[in-house]
């Protein structure tokens, strides 16, 4: 029996959906209140035996905050896809993302342990990674050394990962992924969907930062292989398809979505000019401030990523990118015909 935490989000609805081909025994958890329809819409983009494979999923509301509801979805379970997370960059949510991310990751280990659970795969995130080698290149080898700067979400997925560690130590069987920037279709008003409803409004400026995309399908995709591998254990992997600067992604996405591309080059300045101003408005509009500074001076920065580790592990290929934006927008499109 396999779980999958976090079933409705991105990632989680489409390893569900990986699961389910294979016919697997599949336990999935949600919140109380959490709605199960984004996960058959995903379905229905890949088959037209959605329902069938939707219904082969057991779904258990449980918490990753409430220990007594993970004891409950990790009973009788062999394998565990950790997929729940709060994937946010806005200061304001700084408490709930290191509660959800690292508390909640510690309470599904604990209660791993406890129910005796074999396998356990963890989705963090290439933010959790140290500084680049002397080459340039961030791999699986550079260990995480300072936070001063970092992001209350890079700090999350290093401490939640920790916890996983700490499992392995206590003879559970571990395997982390590191995804870069994952793009997939859905999710419009939140992560990279929202880049390409903004970018179907208008994208006329970029930055020259560069870095690494995956396509959802790939997580998904790799995450099963890594963990049908029995002898893989106590190991991470970077999933990146490719490096991109800013400018060549909103590209892609602007001839994809029949907009022109961006034209005006952001410069680094501008952001002290510019922050300001973002504060204030999160203030008055009781948002919260959005984004922090660091995240801004962010978009400036310039990441490699090498995912040379899981292609030579299991001979793995990533989808280009310029085929998952075509295909994330052209989903995009006919969302909005049916609207």
């Amino acid at each position: 029996m396999i779980l999958v935490t976090g079933g409705t989000g991105l990632v989680g609805s489409h390893l569900l959906y990986e699961l389910t081909q294979k016919g697997e025994k599949i336990r999935a958890t949600k919140r109380a209140n959490s709605s199960t329809s984004f996960v058959k819409w995903v379905f229905g983009l890949y088959s037209s035996n959605a329902e069938s494979l939707f219904n082969l999923i057991d779904w258990v509301d449980a918490d990753l905050l409430d220990y007594s509801s993970l004891l409950n979805a990790t009973a009788g379970i062999e394998t565990v896809y950790h997929a729940g997370a709060i994937v946010s960059f806005n200061p304001s949510q700084a408490k709930s993302i290191g509660s959800t991310n690292v508390e909640g990751t510690a309470n599904l280990i604990d209660a791993c342990l406890e129910n005796r659970v074999k396998n356990f795969c963890h989705v963090s995130s290439v933010a959790s990674l140290g500084e680049a080698k002397t080459d340039g290149i961030t791999d699986e080898s550079c260990k995480w050394a300072k936070s001063k700067g970092q992001s209350a979400y890079a700090k999350s997925k290093f401490l939640g990962e920790n916890e996983v560690w700490r499992g392995y130590e206590q003879g559970l069987r571990v395997v982390i992924v590191n995804p870069s920037v994952i793009l997939g279709p859905g999710r419009w008003d939140s992560g990279s969907g929202q880049l390409f409803r903004q970018v179907k409004k208008m994208m006329p400026v970029y930055t020259e930062g560069i870095t690494g995309y995956v396509d959802v399908r790939d997580v998904a995709r790799s995450m099963v292989l890594l963990m049908e591998s029995t002898q893989i254990n106590g190991e991470r992997f970077i999933l990146n398809s490719e490096n991109l600067s800013f400018r060549e992604l909103f590209t892609l996405m602007s001839k994809s979505l029949g907009k022109k591309p961006p034209r005006f080059n952001i410069k680094p300045w501008l952001v002290d000019v510019a922050y300001p101003f973002v504060f204030i408005f999160g203030v008055l509009s009781g948002k919260g401030n959005a984004v922090s500074k660091a995240n801004m001076k962010s978009a400036f920065s310039k990441t490699y990523y090498s995912s040379e580790k899981i292609k030579s592990t299991l001979g793995f290929n990533f989808t280009p990118i310029s085929e998952t934006v075509e295909f994330v927008a052209g989903v995009y499109l006919k969302d909005l015909e049916r609207r």
